[in-house]
């Protein structure tokens, strides 16, 4: 049963997710950042990679996501090398790039954990979520921990603890374009052995782009998310948290416009179809970590819900041609079990960790695609005119329907995707300074569609006359396919730390992202099969072959191989502190997202190969009492190295920023007492990014600055902030469709005041 708003709201006032359980001996050993302490690992995680591990890393403090304002993962591509998350067409357009990789649709080659718990769908990725105590984002493939789609890395969030983080915050926003944001987190202690962490936010906004057919704007957004989390820690040897999550969106969406076809001139943006997407998601988590001796046993279970339904006018035009509703319903369960030994922080000798991973994600899908007679007419008369070109003998051919009706074609499918992973990682310390870690992951992976999808009636005749010439009835495809995958995911690492502040180290991963089922395809796949039996009709001969559809609707899973180079180096008494990275990935069966021939949705096809050489420096420095300077820099080089048909060699893949780069002024003074200032000012930059494999179009690099100013007394904070202000617009998504470009501009200038209550 789909829930609704007040449902919703019942919910989320409960409140939500996860889980985090305290390790007093672990590797991963607490860190005091900011004079807050931070549990830095992950509850789950055999070795987790965080502060001091051989890998890229960044780590926001929960100080440093207020002062960012990060309230979303799209608000992580300035703070993060290499890391682009674009906020377009709707909270389900979760597209992460990485290291020159990334997926504008299905899949994804980043992982999301919360509390260390994978969110299986990243059509959930892009949520507000409070009571955040930290962030870290591990760049590079990590998929010997992590598994599958973590070929460019993993983004752990981490929730607020009871335990950890008594007491709480309450805050207020408002701001241009009918921005409203509230939220509300708390961490209560209930006894010496239980406690309860709880958070509520809810935000609207008015939206930035209007459409001027619909008189209305296009990107209006309302959600509400929220989480509770119950602790107990009975002693020092068991310990386990039980948490609830769960968000509503309801939100305009897919602000695209498009091009004159004879000027080539942008138009305003002027969909007459509903654009929308609508959002449910609940998860529950169960955590459970007992020690006994020198060893640790682990149990990480979850269950998670999504629904979602999108309305997408798919040719963005003012005339009534196609459009879309697609409605996905999702149940998927996961259990993770890790056994590994427990060692006094810094202590020579051998570590190990084996575990166990298992999923089952059962997925429903609805997406009937909506045909206007004029958008039918337009698709039609396009084929039979290429077939004309194709055989100058045939005569002129044109669509008819003495009805002039709407069709549709129906689509339906059921996707159960499960796997299964056994893995083991070893580190054998050397010495102090030395310390070699080695892992290996076997994983299985299988995928199954069944289908249905049915099209329409399909008429022509001979141009100038209104008399059918063949009539095809309505296609009929339905059936089941399934595939399953074996991975092997080696591991490699040498660390070298001959102090406490530096620390270098070098790593060879291989990465993963899986493959599946184009289910997108099939409104362009009974399109084709229309045609081909109308054609038949006509000929008496052939028609539609069935056995062509898996070669349409699978893709392969894409695999890489990444060797990476690495520092970090502090300086405490100098207030300084840098990273550098550079590395090599390279890639096979390169996952591609396309339109689809009719421009009724999109595929993904495997394409060649490609290589990324990247670069990647941060710095902060103290300039002068809390006065800082922050600078974040990378270079990600991704090229084909394989000819294919719209990717020739050398070109650069799609959708992937060439550089990103930030630079910061951060401030937070005592001026008098219980008084602090507090401000920063930065400008960041993206670019250049190629839309296309031809690399025919492309957004040069695009500039930003923002602002924040602010005070602090006692428990209460108070700024102004502005984003983008200088007003530039850029395009910040592109894609060639049949119908001619489809694009999405930079969100305008936006001011706002942050209100901030300590409780």
């Amino acid at each position: 049963m789909t829930l609704r708003l007040p449902s919703l709201m019942v919910l989320a006032s409960l409140a939500l997710p996860s889980l985090l359980i305290a390790e007093e001996t672990d590797s991963l050993r607490t860190t005091e950042i900011d004079q807050v302490v931070i549990r830095s690992y992950v509850p789950q995680r055999p070795t987790a990679p965080s502060i001091g591990q051989p890998s890229s890393l960044t780590w926001l403090t929960g100080r440093d996501l207020a002062q960012y304002r990060v309230q979303s993962v799209t608000d992580l591509t300035s703070r993060v090398p290499s890391l682009f998350v674009p906020d377009y067409g709707s909270k389900r357009s979760a597209a992460i790039y990485l290291r020159g990789s990334g997926a504008r649709s299905a899949g994804q080659t980043i992982g999301l954990y919360v509390d260390g718990v994978p969110v299986l769908n990243k059509s959930g990725f892009n949520f507000d979520l409070p009571g955040i105590s930290g962030v870290e984002v591990l760049r590079g493939p990590q998929g010997t921990l992590y598994g599958r789609n973590a070929m460019s890395g993993i983004i752990n969030y981490y929730t607020r603890s009871a335990f950890d983080h008594p007491g709480g915050e309450a805050r207020v926003t408002v701001g241009s374009h009918q921005l409203l944001r509230a939220s509300v987190e708390q961490g209560v202690h209930l006894s010496s052995k239980f406690g309860l962490s709880y958070g509520l936010s809810g935000t609207t906004r008015r939206g930035y782009f209007y459409n001027e057919t619909r008189r209305a704007y296009q990107d209006s957004l309302r959600m509400l998310g929220g989480f509770v989390k119950l602790e107990y820690r009975p002693s020092s040897q068991l310990e386990m948290a039980l948490s609830f999550s769960g968000d509503y969106v309801s939100q305009g969406g897919f602000p695209y416009r498009t091009d004159d076809p004879a000027t080539k001139q942008a138009l305003p943006l002027a969909a007459d179809a509903p654009e929308s997407y609508e959002r449910h998601t609940a998860t529950l988590r169960y955590l459970v970590s007992y020690k006994w001796a020198s060893v640790q046993l682990q149990s990480a279970t979850s269950y998670q819900y999504l629904y979602d339904r999108t309305r997408m006018d798919m040719d963005a035009l003012p005339q009534s041609l196609f459009h879309v509703t697609q409605q996905l319903r999702e149940h998927g369960l996961t259990q993770e079990f890790i056994l590994k030994n427990i060692q006094p922080a810094g202590s020579t000798g051998y570590d190990w960790s084996v575990g166990l991973f298992g999923y089952y994600d059962a997925k429903r899908s609805e997406a009937p695609v909506h045909f206007s007679y004029e958008g039918l007419s337009t698709i039609i008369n396009s084929g039979l005119k290429a077939l004309k070109r194709r055989a100058p003998g045939m005569p002129d051919l044109v669509y008819i329907d003495p009805t002039r009706s709407d069709k549709s074609n129906l689509n339906s499918f059921r996707m159960p995707d499960w796997g299964v992973a056994l893995y083991h990682e070893s580190a054998l310390h050397l010495s102090p300074a030395w310390t070699i870690t080695g892992g290996l992951r076997l994983d299985y992976e299988h995928h199954a569609i069944s289908y249905l999808s049915k099209g329409y009636e399909l008429g022509v005749g001979i141009s100038g006359t209104n008399r059918p010439l063949g009539v095809a009835k309505p296609a009929h495809l339905e059936g089941t396919q399934s595939v399953g995958y074996w991975h092997l995911i080696p591991k490699l690492s040498v660390s070298w730390r001959p102090t406490e502040r530096l620390h270098a180290y070098a790593t060879i991963t291989r990465g993963l992202k899986t493959g599946g089922f184009n289910e997108q395809s099939f409104s362009d796949l009974v399109s084709t099969a229309q045609q081909q039996d109308l054609q038949a009709s006509i000929s008496h001969k052939g028609g539609f072959d069935p056995a062509t559809i898996p070669s349409h609707t699978t893709y392969k899973p894409e695999h890489s191989w990444s060797y990476e180079l690495g520092m970090r180096y502090s300086q405490p008494h100098l207030g300084l502190d840098l990273s550098a990275s550079a590395y090599l990935m390279q890639v096979r069966d390169l996952q591609l997202t396309r339109f689809v021939a009719s421009g009724a949705g999109r595929m993904v096809g495997n394409a060649g190969a490609s290589r990324t050489l990247g670069l990647e420096l941060t710095a902060s420095k103290s300039l002068w009492s809390s006065l800082r300077a922050h600078l974040s820099y990378s270079l990600t080089d991704a090229r084909f190295t394989e000819d294919v048909k719209t990717a020739p060699r050398g070109n650069f893949v799609p959708f992937i920023p060439r550089h990103t780069y930030s630079v910061m002024l951060s401030l937070h003074e005592p001026i008098a007492r219980d008084w602090r200032l507090l401000g920063e000012v930065e400008s960041s930059g993206i670019g250049e990014v190629y839309w296309r494999e031809d690399n025919s179009a492309k957004e040069p690099l695009q500039s930003t600055l923002r602002a924040r100013l602010g005070a602090s007394y006692r428990r209460y904070t108070l700024a102004v902030w502005g984003a983008n202000l200088l007003d530039n617009s850029y395009i910040v998504f592109q894609a060639a469709s049949p119908l001619g470009r489809l694009y999405q501009t930079s969100a305008p200038r936006t001011l706002g005041l942050d209100l901030s209550v300590r409780i």
